[in-house]
């Protein structure tokens, strides 16, 4: 079993950060840690870096979710709950056993940002060096209001704003758990909903954060609301690929 985190409690978001190692650095044995889904998915990439960085990534959560359930990472099973707005079966990820315990996952370029929490979560990260065309672009899925507001910004701040505006977007619609996948429409009261808290989240340089926490997550029985004690740590990728090591043993390799 690997050594367990310290426990997420009500009122606690924890929050983790890995840089991915360049690539090649321990990918073959990271992909251990992967279930078969998973590996196959991947496989499916065409690009080689692109392949690395989200072996890395899915190899880090299972490390995480194994230190908190005290079981291996390759033997957590991840599992899908359904699409509140669809029934479809790509709702919100959760581990089988996590006993309350849920948790997001993002990732941009070679950074990667995990979430913990007693309740739905949801987070997302994106890099500075998008540019200003790809923001425009995709300004253009926001409603009609807050495009305005970022048109009449001076140019220099209007790439800050949109990365702000669009990453709190989709770490709420990964929250509720419909995800892009039903536009972005659900999101637009995301910042006047009382059933959940939208937090900037430090990361390093180059890149902008947040996360959405469902006030459930916040809340201790018996007590109101508290406000939500953020704790943030560093993964190393040394231990995300050490962690993989009793895998390639046990497979004789």
């Amino acid at each position: 079993m690997t050594t367990p985190y310290p426990p997420v409690r009500p009122g606690e978001l924890h929050v983790w950060w890995l840089t991915v190692p360049p690539a090649g650095t321990g990918t073959k044995t990271a992909a251990r840690l992967l279930d078969p889904q998973q590996r196959e998915r991947v496989a499916r990439l065409k690009r080689p870096l692109h392949r690395h960085r989200k072996i890395m990534a899915h190899a880090g959560l299972r490390v995480l979710l194994a230190g908190h359930l005290g079981t291996l990472p390759s033997e957590v099973r991840l599992r899908r709950a359904v699409c509140p707005a669809c029934g479809g079966p790509h709702g919100r990820p959760y581990a089988a056993g996590g006993h309350g315990l849920e948790f997001s996952m993002a990732h941009a370029g070679d950074g990667v940002l995990y979430a913990f929490a007693r309740g739905p979560v949801g987070v997302d990260v994106e890099s500075d060096a998008v540019t200003a065309r790809t923001a425009r672009t995709v300004a253009g899925l926001l409603p009609a209001a807050r495009r305005r507001a970022l048109d009449a910004l001076p140019e220099p701040e209007r790439l800050r704003a949109f990365l702000g505006c669009w990453v709190r977007t989709e770490a709420y619609l990964k929250g509720i758990g419909t995800g892009l996948a039903h536009g972005i429409g659900a999101a637009q009261g995301a910042s006047a909903d009382p059933a959940w808290h939208l937090m900037d989240l430090a990361v390093p340089e180059g890149f902008t954060a947040a996360a959405a926490v469902s006030e459930r997550a916040s809340a201790v029985a018996g007590s109101p609301p508290a406000r939500l004690r953020v704790r943030t740590r560093v993964l190393a990728s040394a231990s995300v690929i050490g962690a993989a090591e009793p895998a390639r043993t046990r497979e004789g390799r």
